[in-house]
């Protein structure tokens, strides 16, 4: 692959700005927080940008433009699905997300249905942030053999170790300040510039629509089955998401986190768009590709000039590290916060905590590149995530926000029952349809009906406002270990209190994890 000097230099350069920045980023980590959720206190340009970076990975990318290679428009639903998750978890989840002083989905599951349904949402949630940091990692290397021709192995040890380096370092600071330089940068390169020159180099938008096939230019041009299919995979998906959730928890307060994830789910529709009219435009132009994997790389080696090359194809590496970083960290919250703490040291502030939280992130990091160095597989990593994550977790955690008394118990059978389902599905139809997903759904709503209908015991929603302040006064927290103020409180029942804290059977407090 013909790269200039130059493009080599940018690509370089861009690696050595990455590991430079998570260094840097050790100077804003002084807690915790700071490591799990860059303190809380992120502004709207910081997390809007961020959000979007998080959203958008390797597969949004390079995947988006293989299906505007082989269906033109009607590739747009893979990130159109990612858009409208982010919009629906905005407009839905993130004004309640925002009150609570959480660092994981699992702490929201076990205040709404104990303990033991934290231990199976922990598992399944993990499950689902090592899969999809694993199929970043492949992807991270793909590009990088891709683009340099260095052994894929090797592609992938570079490309990954530079990413689990700089969020070991630095925590979600580290992420934050990486996440938007390659915002910036996949902005420029890839949403502007690589459409441009593509169109440009097809001879105008006119001829670019006059000659590829009119089913090109219709946005069911995929069919009904494969829409749907990614609708089902990413939606539930982005709404319940443990990487979503705890960028949503860094936002400083409600409005930005619901504006923020509004509009970078509005971004990831445009996103849509200028990928797939890359992949149009290498159809039209190069329509006898062997692989329609290499659309979006060939496309931007082949028809941008000198320099925007590099810059692009750094976009693309941007985009996937992006993702991967987030997802490592989200892993590593549940190894830490939700198993670790949870359940193996009630009181961490004996031990050194930042040091702990370093050490899952390490482990995590390491488990992610073993796992992508044998897996190697990108479509079943994915499947099997959200196969998880949507088919299990969706139903009892959108219950406990819509539904305003239910039964602990609906909760617990209905995550053990859809993991059951998914597994049996896994292993009889495979990973590579949306038929796991949607029977592990169907069976957790069916389980959760049930169960809630016929238990005598319920408890109020967490998510209630007015039964805040009913709720009794806690024993100490988990995270330092201090009494909780009285539930019954105007702090404590949300009044006066940006972000009180979720407690283990849903009340809250104003006092930090």
């Amino acid at each position: 692959m013909a790269l200039a000097t130059i493009d080599y230099v940018i690509i370089a350069l861009y690696f050595i700005v990455m590991v430079a920045i998570g260094f840097i980023a050790m100077r804003f980590t002084k807690t915790q927080e700071d490591y799990l959720v860059a303190g809380r206190r992120l502004s709207f340009p910081l997390f809007f940008g961020c959000m979007a970076a998080l959203a958008l990975g390797g597969g949004s990318t390079v995947g988006s433009a293989q299906l505007g290679y082989q269906y033109g428009f009607g590739g747009i639903w893979l990130n159109v699905s990612i858009g409208l998750g982010l919009i629906l978890a905005g407009f839905l989840i993130t004004s309640k997300l925002s009150k609570l002083r959480a660092l994981s989905v699992n702490e929201v599951v076990e205040g709404s249905y104990g303990p033991t349904a934290r231990i199976f949402s922990s598992v399944l949630t993990l499950i689902y942030t090592l899969t999809l940091s694993v199929v970043q990692v492949i992807s991270i290397g793909t590009i990088i053999n891709g683009v340099l021709g260095i052994d894929s192995t090797l592609s992938m040890v570079l490309g990954g170790g530079i990413v689990i380096l700089y969020t070991f370092v630095g925590g979600m600071w580290s992420v934050t300040m990486t996440d938007i330089v390659q915002f910036a940068i996949k902005t420029v390169g890839i949403l502007i510039l690589a459409p441009l020159f593509c169109i440009s180099a097809a001879g105008g938008w006119d001829a670019l629509v006059s000659k590829v096939p009119e089913t090109y230019l219709s946005a069911g041009s995929m069919g009904f089955d494969k829409s749907f299919a990614y609708l089902v995979l990413y939606v539930p998906g982005l709404i319940i998401g443990q990487d979503i959730w705890q960028r949503i928890f860094t936002a400083k307060n409600q409005k930005v986190s619901k504006s923020g994830t509004i509009c970078a789910g509005a971004y990831s529709i445009l996103y849509a768009f200028a990928t797939v009219i890359i992949g149009m435009s290498v159809a039209v132009l190069l329509p006898q590709l062997d692989n329609s994997q290499n659309a979006f790389v060939t496309g931007v080696t082949t028809f941008l000039p000198v320099g925007v090359r590099g810059l692009v194809l750094a976009a693309a590496m941007a985009a996937t590290m992006s993702v991967s970083s987030g997802t490592i960290l989200a892993a590593s919250t549940i190894l830490y916060n939700d198993l670790f703490v949870r359940f193996i040291d009630r009181k961490p502030h004996r031990t050194n905590q930042m040091g702990v939280t370093r050490i899952c992130a390490l482990l995590i990091g390491v488990v992610v590149m073993v796992c992508a160095l044998w897996i190697n597989d990108v479509l079943v990593g994915i499947d099997i995530s959200y196969g998880y994550l949507s088919g299990c977790v969706f139903v009892p955690l959108v219950a406990s926000f819509v539904l305003k008394r239910f039964s602990p118990k609906a909760g617990l059978y209905a995550l053990a029952v859809s993991a059951v389902v998914v597994t049996g599905c896994f292993l009889t139809v495979g990973t590579a349809s949306s038929i796991p997903i949607v029977a592990g759904m169907t069976s957790g709503l069916v389980a959760y009906l049930i169960v809630n209908l016929l238990s005598k015991q319920k408890v109020t929603s967490p998510f209630i406002d007015d039964a805040a302040g009913a709720l009794e006064t806690q024993e100490q927290t988990v995270a330092q270990g201090t009494k909780r103020e009285d539930p019954a409180s105007p702090q404590a029942a949300g009044e006066g209190s940006e972000n009180p804290t979720l407690s283990p059977n849903g009340s809250t407090s104003d006092e930090r994890p």
